[in-house]
């Protein structure tokens, strides 16, 4: 930073870091955000929470529970139990039933909002509705954290849910100058290969890309075409098929314009993948820095294809990493 030299420190206390997520919220969740701070939930039995916030992304059309910790409280005595009582509440109709009402109060005083809405084709008479099929689906658990704990990634396993670590670092300069760095990208929410309701075109979606995306698409493409593997279009992705040694169509991942869908849970060997393929796969992934503090807490974890957030090095990495998983489970090399 300029000719200074900042040194990682420590936050003073949660609020410091909950001030720095609120304050930053659009670059962890992006612009097109509803975001309710302090939104006290309750479970059915009556026991209550308060998360640092609740986010409805109306781009991804999913929604959040924020929990904004610091790793010294300890993950088994402070964050595990905050984070199932959350999930707990989460359950609770009537909470949703709440979210949903304040969303529509926040839209109907944002001008920017509707005319976002407007957009996507949510016009006024369609905006409860469109609220209430996102607050049907199971809430992403983000943990905005200062360091992250190592059994974070078993407690997700037991829970069985999606946990997204956001890892906030704090740095400060000798005459006292505070900075901040936020280590993990833009929250990047995609759904499934949609092979069916239409296809787009390869123009149309690549036109929706940013330059890393262009460019693994295309990697991707040459790929398929020299070995026999094809890249099948779907709503808005395309999904690569390899047929395994077994002679049975295999996807390991679904490619859009914001990243790349990986569908870690095929990786079985019910499916052709054997547990060291995939470890190997996973060494490599976990060396790419939208992946590295994600990768094992996902159910479907995404890589990142935005401009600024993906490395051509790091791409380079994906497909040869790719590769050498693609081989060992192909009918052909």
């Amino acid at each position: 930073m300029g000719s200074k030299i900042f040194e990682r420190s420590e936050f003073e206390s949660e609020a410091e870091l909950e001030e720095v997520v609120r304050s930053h919220s659009n670059i962890i969740f992006g612009d097109d955000i509803i975001y309710i701070p302090q939104k006290l939930i309750t479970t059915l039995q009556g026991f209550s929470t308060v998360p640092e916030a609740i986010v409805v992304d109306l781009d991804a059309e999913q929604w959040y529970i924020v929990e904004v910790e610091l790793a010294k409280h300890g993950m088994w005595s402070h964050i595990a139990p905050q984070i199932t009582k959350q999930i707990v509440a989460a359950e609770n109709p009537r909470v949703r039933k709440e979210i949903v009402q304040v969303a529509i109060n926040e839209i109907e005083k944002s001008d920017t909002l509707k005319q976002r809405l407007g957009e996507k084709g949510v016009h006024e008479i369609k905006v409860l509705g469109f609220l209430q099929e996102i607050l049907e689906k199971d809430p992403l658990m983000v943990i905005p954290i200062d360091a992250i704990p190592q059994d974070l990634e078993a407690f997700a396993k037991v829970l069985n849910r999606d946990l997204v670590p956001v890892l906030v670092e704090k740095y400060e300069s000798k005459d006292g100058e505070i900075a901040y760095r936020i280590v993990s990208s833009k929250l990047v929410v995609l759904p499934p290969e949609d092979t069916d309701q239409g296809k787009i075109s390869e123009e149309e979606f690549l036109k929706k890309c940013e330059r890393p995306g262009v460019i693994l698409y295309h990697r991707l493409k040459e790929l398929a075409k020299a070995v026999g593997d094809e890249l099948i279009p779907g709503k808005s992705s395309f999904s690569y098929y390899v047929v395994t040694k077994g002679g049975k169509k295999f996807c390991p991942f679904t490619i859009w314009p914001d990243g790349v869908a990986i569908y870690k849970l095929r990786f079985t060997e019910k499916h052709g993948v054997k547990e060291e393929v995939h470890s190997k796969f996973r060494e490599s992934l976990l060396k790419i820095e939208s992946l590295k503090n994600k990768y094992d807490l996902m159910k479907i974890p995404i890589m990142s294809t935005h401009a600024g957030e993906i490395s051509e090095y790091e791409i380079d990495l994906f497909i040869e990493a790719f590769k050498e998983f693609r081989n060992s489970i192909a009918k052909t090399s």
